[in-house]
């Protein structure tokens, strides 16, 4: 299970895997995905975070805890490291437009599409094959849409779903940032 945040974390620390100088284009992004340690309040420890980011708020959107992902091979501060640039790859793209799921590889995954009913364009998350991929896109889209964690209170004006009846989730990344 992917736990996802809650916009009630307090992010401190440092930022995980960045580059020693930043480029002119990384300066003027309008949001960034950065690796981040963050504190966790409900454990009392700093857990590892995909952190978007502007220069006037901080949100956490993915907590890493799950330490049995894939063995060894992915730890949270590894998952944090290789999901935080395909948040951001997204966004670069312009594929951040909605948020679905989908499968890639024979995985579950939660991943980007540039309009309902399109395939997965930008993968952001795979998930483990018992995890309710439906239920996850829910719950980061109840944080991007700033709604309350729980599903049946979101507004019909930011959900869609294609004639397949999968849902999709529009998303503005600017507009989450100011809420």
């Amino acid at each position: 299970m992917v736990v996802i945040a809650a916009s009630s974390f307090g992010c401190a620390s440092k930022q995980v895997n960045s580059s020693s100088t930043a480029t002119r284009e990384e300066s003027t992004r309008k949001v960034q995905f950065i690796c981040n340690k963050i504190y966790d309040e409900s454990s009392q420890t700093y857990v590892y975070s995909t952190v978007a980011w502007n220069p006037e708020n901080k949100k956490p959107i993915v907590v890493w805890k799950r330490q049995d992902f894939s063995g060894n091979d992915y730890p949270p501060e590894t998952r944090c490291q290789e999901v935080s640039p395909r948040f951001q790859q997204a966004y670069d793209n312009g594929s951040f437009k909605y948020i679905t799921h989908g499968e890639m590889n024979d995985q579950p995954v939660i991943c980007t599409a540039s309009a309902v009913g399109d395939d997965c364009q930008t993968l952001l998350i795979t998930l483990k094959h018992e995890d309710n991929a439906e239920r996850t896109l829910e719950q980061l889209s109840d944080i991007l849409l700033g709604y309350a964690s729980s599903a049946l209170e979101q507004s019909s004006g930011d959900i869609s779903y294609s004639e397949d009846n999968k849902l999709y989730v529009e998303v503005d990344m600017e507009d989450f940032l100011n809420k």
